[in-house]
This record gives structure tokens, sequence and C-alpha cells, in this order.
């Protein structure tokens, strides 16, 4: 039915269930082209904080330390989807800083994908020292997303 599914995940629990989904499906699908998206939000480099302390080398240094911090993350987290799911390595996996709906919309009708699938918002589970994790926690409203839709969206549950 489909031939090209943009599987967009970034680790938390909602996106594992999406991965799980596609790639479940894969297994009966061996012609199935997989393409794996993480966004970064656009605005993570307006980070500011005490910045009137430190010069702008600073902060451009510990921007840099930051964006390479989140890049071995996704790695890490791209690692855990193929050593999971063995069927992972046929998938092409991409990386795109953005507006996180129109990111996603752009990659799926460049890639000319016609279905996309993303993870359901869960609930945070209450903070404790233990049940931190690194990783992307960015969110995006449907409203922001169902207008600019180029394909069909699968919200796995």
């Amino acid at each position: 039915m489909f031939s090209h599914v943009l599987l967009c995940t970034h680790g938390t629990e909602g996106a594992k269930k999406a991965e799980a989904l596609v790639f479940a499906k894969l297994q009966n699908a061996p012609n199935l082209k997989v393409s794996v998206l993480t966004v970064l939000d656009e605005d993570w480099r307006d980070m500011t904080g005490d910045d009137w302390l430190n010069s702008s080398k600073t902060h451009t240094t510990f921007l840099d330390h930051v964006e390479n911090q989140m890049n071995e993350e996704i790695a890490e987290e791209w690692q855990r989807i193929k050593t999971s799911y063995p069927l992972a390595e046929r998938a092409n996996f991409l990386q795109s800083t953005g507006n996180i709906a129109k990111t996603i919309t752009r990659t799926a009708k460049k890639l000319g994908c016609d279905l996309i699938v993303i993870g359901p918002w869960c609930k945070p589970k209450k903070f404790s020292i233990h049940s931190t994790r690194l990783g992307l926690r960015d969110t995006m409203k449907n409203k922001n997303l169902h207008p600019l839709l180029p394909c069909p969206l699968l919200i796995a549950s």
C-alpha cells in the first residue's frame, strides 16, 4: 500500500512506539522504504542565560559544545534503533534543524514519502534523579502540522 514511510523519532517513549510500529510492519513489506528523521528545533541556538557574563566567543563555544552533545545523542539513538530492529539497517537516517512541523512536511515532500509516522504525546513521568534521560523532548502542536501535511499521518499508539 505504501512505498516510502517517513518515521519521525527523537527517542521519547511516544517516538519508540512509532519505531516499533514501522519496523514491525517492515518485516512483512520487504520493498517498503523507510527514512528516519530526527529534527532539532530551530530555536535551540537561542538559549540564553547569564550571557552578559560571557564573551561572544564563550557563548559560541558553549553552543558548539551543546550541538556536538546533541549530535552524539542522536547518533546513540540511531544506534539503539539499529540494534533493536535489525531491519533498520536498510533505513535512511536523516537529521535536520528547523521548525519541527515544517521540517517534517518539507522532508516528506522532498523524499516523496506517502506516509508520515510519529509517536503519540506521552505524559512526562514524575521527575526523579533516576528517571531523567538525555535527549530531545521538544513537541509540536497538531494544529501546526496538519495543514502542512503532503501525505497521510499515522500516530502510533
